[in-house]
């Protein structure tokens, strides 16, 4: 479950899809990174998918997407780009990433997309527990995540507050790593390209009991 309740995210899906990514190049740059870790025969899970544009761009590169989204109009928008780009492998569904269910033993999925949510989350460790079961051992948790240092810690929660900003955790990329590291993950991969932007981490899960 997020912070912010499903009809936040409903209110502002259409002026999100038409908002310009941030940091095109950074985005690229994630992009890239988990194309080259994904194969033809990998089945992926995104949680928050939002408006579908990056689970449609790994489309290509993968078996198939299951994409999930609590917010009806952002699958709403991403059913509708799928249709018109032609996208048949792609799966979006309304369903927060708590009441997904796990796939069984043999059927789990070779990654995870976990981009711009950790941070949104009301649990965090439910999250990354569910996240590791749901994943095959050794399968990969690609995850871009607000990390707030300094007087963001503060500025940022407060405009969230007021609701000039959607609600976020407070995280910082050492906590972050350590809780992901206490769920069977090891870190394969970190970066950001400045102090105060997403971090991007990504994750394998590991063997650990059940």
């Amino acid at each position: 479950m997020l912070i912010h309740p499903p009809r936040f995210w409903n209110m502002m899906a259409r002026s999100y899809a038409r908002r310009p990514v941030g940091n095109q190049a950074a985005y690229e740059y994630k992009l890239d990174f988990t194309a080259r870790h994904l194969s033809s025969q990998d089945r992926l899970l995104e949680i928050g998918c939002g408006t579908g544009t990056t689970a449609l761009i790994h489309a290509p590169n993968v078996a198939h997407i299951d994409a999930i989204d609590y917010s009806s109009e952002m699958i709403s928008i991403a059913r509708e780009k799928a249709k018109e780009q032609g996208v048949g492998n792609v799966n979006f569904e309304v369903s927060a990433f708590n009441c997904w269910p796990i796939p069984v033993k043999d059927q789990k999925y070779d990654a995870v997309l976990a981009m711009s949510i950790l941070h949104l989350v009301l649990d965090l460790d439910a999250t990354l527990d569910r996240v590791s079961n749901s994943l095959k051992e050794g399968g990969l948790l690609f995850s871009s995540t607000v990390c707030l240092e300094g007087v963001e810690k503060y500025a940022i929660p407060a405009l969230g507050a007021i609701g000039l900003l959607p609600k976020i955790r407070v995280l910082t990329q050492e906590i972050l790593v350590e809780r992901m590291q206490a769920f069977g993950f090891s870190i394969e991969h970190k970066w950001r390209p400045e102090n105060g932007s997403a971090a991007f981490i990504v994750a394998r899960n590991g063997a650990r009991r059940r």
